[in-house]
């Protein structure tokens, strides 16, 4: 009688034992249909812009600045954040913003980009989910650069730092390639569209106020991109196993 009442919960024991080992195991193998949650990517992007200006006036002679088409090369590093919500099966949306760093890697004649700085945007997107391993994207976003060097040498071969910080608007598409359950590589191709309006009032005694700036750039990016899941589990991952 004792030892058919110790036998049965040493069974219970056991079987309860390999249910929770399978628990784990199926927590940390199992992909959904659709990737939901936090990502945060950093990318590369390479870039071939486009930089059109117009002077919509002058305050004199000494002032004034032919209109120019330049082309040249630029690179970003970028920092992305986005939250995939799903919508229905392996289909949903995300939202977030990216922010960066720009490169100036080309030469525009008389006017100079110099590096820059990309503000936080407003990103948006849809996502399909392909099987266990691809998720293809395609999304806008909204923001503003700063070019802090960029400047314009007049007519009259003046240089003269302008500073801007154009309107920035941006479409992607590209596929994120998961190699790893939480972890994938990134491409993405794009274009976007960067404008400056003029004030046409010579009040700042810049030559800003005077010019019609704008420029349109494509772009391929590459880079990781980690899927956090939610707080708690990002925190959850970085700290020591405890065993009972």
């Amino acid at each position: 009688m004792f030892l058919n009442v110790y036998m049965l919960a040493y069974l219970l024991k056991f079987t309860s034992t390999v249910f929770a080992q399978e628990d784990v195991i199926n927590e940390q193998t199992y992909i959904p249909i659709f990737r939901s949650g936090h990502n945060l990517s950093i990318l590369y992007s390479f870039e071939y812009s486009t930089w059109s200006l117009n002077q919509t006036s002058s305050a004199s002679s000494q002032d004034t600045i032919s209109p120019l088409v330049n082309s040249g090369i630029n690179s970003l590093f970028l920092l992305r954040y986005a939250y995939h919500i799903n919508i229905v099966s392996n289909f949903g949306f995300f939202v977030g913003t990216t922010a960066g760093f720009i490169i100036d890697m080309g030469n525009y004649g008389n006017l100079r980009q110099g590096y820059g700085f990309s503000f936080p945007t407003m990103l948006g997107g849809l996502s399909l989910n392909l099987g266990q391993n691809f998720r293809l994207l395609s999304g806008a976003e909204y923001g503003a650069n700063w070019y802090p060097a960029m400047s314009i040498t007049t007519d009259a071969r003046v240089p003269n730092t302008i500073a801007p910080v154009p309107d920035m608007f941006a479409v992607f598409g590209g596929m994120d390639y998961f190699f790893q359950k939480d972890k994938a590589f990134s491409f993405q191709l794009g274009w976007r569209h960067q404008n400056i309006t003029p004030l046409n009032n010579n009040a700042s005694g810049t030559y800003l106020n005077t010019l019609k700036i704008y420029s349109d750039s494509y772009f391929a990016q590459l880079g990781l991109t980690l899927q956090i899941g939610d707080i708690n589990q990002a925190i959850t991952s970085v700290l020591p196993v405890q065993n009972y």
